[in-house]
C-alpha cells in the first residue's frame, strides 16, 4: 500500500475538488498535477472519470506498464463497493499471446459500464436468486459479459435497468421442461415459466394506469406475456427469475394461507402489505416486486417479499407471495431447512404476529371469518 505524502494528498483533495465541488477556488485541473505525483494520485482517484482525466492531461506518463496495475486495483475496488460478495468480475491475465493494450481496453470497458451504468443496487434481490439459480455460485462477469454492448454510445443508449440485467444474464441457464439446459434470455427477449419460446418485454415510456405512482425512467413499468403489467422492467425479471427457482426446485413451497372473508382484520392486513410503500422495504430487510393480471373475468394484484442473506443468512431465502384475486392468498417458500426458523422470524416481521402467525398455522378464513387450519 502507497501511503499518501501531504503534497500527495494535497492535489487529489484539489482534483476532487475539481469534480465535485462548486468552490472554484478549491479545484485543481488534472493537468496541474506533477508528473513525479501521478501513479500515486491515479491510484486515490475515486472514479473512472478522474482517472480519465488525469490520463488525458498527461497521456506520455501513464504507459501501458503503468496503467495495467492502476487499472486492476481500481476495478477490484469498484466491483467490492458496488457488488460485495454477489458478483465476481475476474481480472484479464497478461497471458502468452496477449497484448497488454488489449488487457487495458478490457479493464477500461469493464470500469466504464461499472461506474457509468447507474442504480446496480436496484439487482440485489435478483443476484441472490441467481445465486441460488446457480448452484449456490455467485454471478461471474466475463469480458463476454461486458461485451454484450458493442461500443460505449450502444450501452449508453440503451435504458439504464435494461443494460444492467444485459450484463448480469449473460451466458445465465435453466432448465426447460424436457431436462435441457437453455438460455434465459436471447438479446431483448426473456424466457418465461410455461413458454415454449421467448418473449419481448415492453417497455412503457411513461406512467401506468395499473401503477400510477410508481414511474421511474430508468426502470420502467414494463408488460410481458398477455395481460400481465409489472411495476418495472426489475420486477419483471424478478417474477420470472423467482418461478424458475421453484421449478428448479431451489427454494420450497412450506405454507399456504388463504382468506374468503370480506371483512377481517387479516384480510386487511395481506391488502395493506399489497399496496405497502418501498421506504417499508428497510424495515423489512427485504425487497419487494409487483404485478397486475387484468383480463375480462376479473383483475390481480401480485407481490413478491423477498428477502434474502441479509435476513436469512448467508446463503439462503424466503420468498412470499401475496395475491389478491377475489379472495386473498399468502404463500411462504424457502431454501431454510425444517423447522424454518429464521423464515418464521421474517414471516412475523414482514405481516406483523396476528396474519403471519395464521399462516404460519395455516389457519385459513372461511366467508364469515372462522380460522379453519388446513389438515
Amino acid at each position: 500500500m502507497v501511503h499518501l505524502t501531504g503534497r500527495c494528498s494535497r492535489w487529489l483533495k484539489g482534483l476532487f475538488a475539481e469534480r465535485t465541488s462548486s468552490d472554484a477556488s478549491a479545484a485543481v485541473p488534472a493537468s496541474h498535477v506533477p508528473q513525479h505525483l501521478l501513479p500515486t494520485v491515479a491510484e486515490y482517484v475515486r472514479s473512472y472519470s478522474q482517472l480519465e482525466a488525469l490520463i488525458d492531461a498527461h497521456p506520455t506518463q501513464f504507459t501501458a506498464a503503468v496503467l495495467l496495475p492502476i487499472l486492476k486495483r481500481r476495478l477490484s475496488v469498484v466491483v467490492a463497493a458496488i457488488f460485495g460478495a454477489l458478483v465476481e468480475v475476474p481480472l484479464p491475465q497478461l497471458t502468452q499471446g496477449v497484448v497488454i493494450t488489449a488487457l487495458i481496453e478490457q479493464l477500461t470497458r469493464r470500469l466504464f459500464m461499472l461506474e457509468r451504468g447507474g442504480d446496480w443496487a436496484r439487482w440485489r434481490p435478483h443476484l441472490e436468486m441467481l445465486y441460488l439459480l446457480r448452484g449456490m455460485r455467485p454471478v461471474v462477469l466475463s469480458d463476454d459479459s461486458f461485451g454484450v454492448f458493442g461500443s460505449r454510445a450502444a450501452f449508453l443508449d440503451e435504458r439504464e435497468a435494461v443494460r444492467q440485467w444485459k450484463i448480469f444474464s449473460w451466458g445465465v441457464t435453466v432448465t426447460d421442461h424436457g431436462g435441457q439446459q437453455i438460455e434465459l434470455m436471447n438479446g431483448d427477449y426473456i424466457l418465461p415459466l410455461g413458454s415454449m419460446s421467448h418473449r419481448r418485454p415492453t417497455l412503457i415510456p411513461s406512467a401506468s394506469p395499473v401503477f400510477p405512482d410508481a414511474f421511474d425512467p430508468a426502470d420502467p413499468p414494463t408488460e410481458l406475456t398477455g395481460p400481465s403489467t409489472y411495476s418495472s422492467y426489475t420486477s419483471m425479471v424478478a417474477f420470472v427469475l423467482f418461478y424458475w427457482l421453484e421449478r428448479g426446485g431451489h427454494i420450497r413451497y412450506i405454507r399456504s394461507w388463504v382468506s374468503y372473508c370480506r371483512a377481517s382484520a387479516a384480510r386487511r392486513r395481506v391488502g395493506a402489505v399489497l399496496v405497502a410503500p418501498p421506504s417499508d422495504e428497510a424495515h423489512w430487510g427485504a425487497g419487494a416486486v409487483d404485478r397486475k393480471c387484468h383480463s375480462w373475468e376479473r383483475s390481480s394484484q401480485w407481490r413478491l417479499v423477498v428477502l434474502g442473506s441479509e435476513a436469512m443468512s448467508e446463503g439462503h431465502m424466503a420468498v412470499i407471495q401475496l395475491c389478491e384475486w377475489g379472495n386473498y392468498w399468502v404463500d411462504i417458500f424457502t431454501t431454510e431447512p425444517a423447522p424454518h426458523d429464521k423464515t418464521c422470524t421474517v414471516v412475523m416481521r414482514v405481516l406483523g404476529d396476528q396474519l403471519g402467525g395464521m399462516v404460519w398455522r395455516e389457519e385459513n378464513e372461511d366467508r364469515e371469518g372462522t380460522a379453519r387450519t388446513v389438515m
